[in-house]
């Protein structure tokens, strides 16, 4: 009889744990729809980015490198009614020509721009690219003859957006930003800067997850 009982008390204690098991998911689940919603209906747009500056120093060709220190000027929108967190990670891509001259371009600082609802902030993006064995194409060194090369970054950046008592919803996006014209002056061309008055930049949800 005894062992009947303890049995017994057995299967109510598992039933028991069982319940506040399940009980425990409907919860979590629950609140998970219910965050889900949430940012369904304030549905956040991406952050706007524009190049207002791009300046170059150290510029050098060779027959297999192109090497330089760039320093990038941008303006950050945040057009939502909510806060926004963007975060310019350590990854810079440069293009020349629709070329790939480098994705081992690193910012020496990683930085974090707070944007209030419906405001912009400006920043520099400092960078350098570092030893990478390319074929540099012969229209970069006619163009650079001329004075002018055109220009294409790509920054990864992570993008937090922040409403309230809500859960923050994390997001990262590659920027592209094309068709930057930087003329160079000096007799040396190692030297130049971006051509008028800037560029509006286009956002991407990127490969990595936040």
């Amino acid at each position: 009889m005894v062992a009947t009982n303890t049995h017994m008390t057995r299967c109510g204690d598992n039933r028991f744990y069982r319940k506040i098991t399940l009980l425990l998911v409907i919860i979590f689940v629950f609140f998970m729809v219910v965050i889900s919603i949430a940012w369904l209906v304030m549905h956040p747009h991406d952050p706007g980015f524009r190049v207002t500056s791009l300046s170059v120093t150290n510029f050098a060709l060779s027959e297999s490198q192109v090497l330089g220190r760039y320093e990038v000027g941008l303006t950050i929108t945040n057009p939502n009614k909510i806060k926004t967190q963007v975060v310019l990670l350590h990854f810079v891509c440069l293009r020349l020509y629709d070329q790939l001259l480098s994705e081992a371009a690193v910012q020496r600082q990683q930085q974090r721009v707070f944007l209030e609802k419906l405001t912009n902030m400006s920043v520099k993006v400092d960078f350098e690219v570092r030893d990478q064995h390319k074929v540099v194409p012969q229209v970069l060194r006619e163009d650079l003859n001329k004075g002018v090369v055109n220009f294409k970054v790509v920054l990864k950046v992570k993008v937090r957006f922040e409403a309230g008592i809500w859960p923050s919803k994390d997001k990262i996006l590659d920027v592209s930003c094309e068709d930057l014209d930087v003329e160079f002056h000096s007799q040396t061309k190692d030297t130049g800067k971006l051509l008028g008055i800037g560029k509006n930049c286009s956002t991407k949800n990127a490969a990595g997850r936040a």
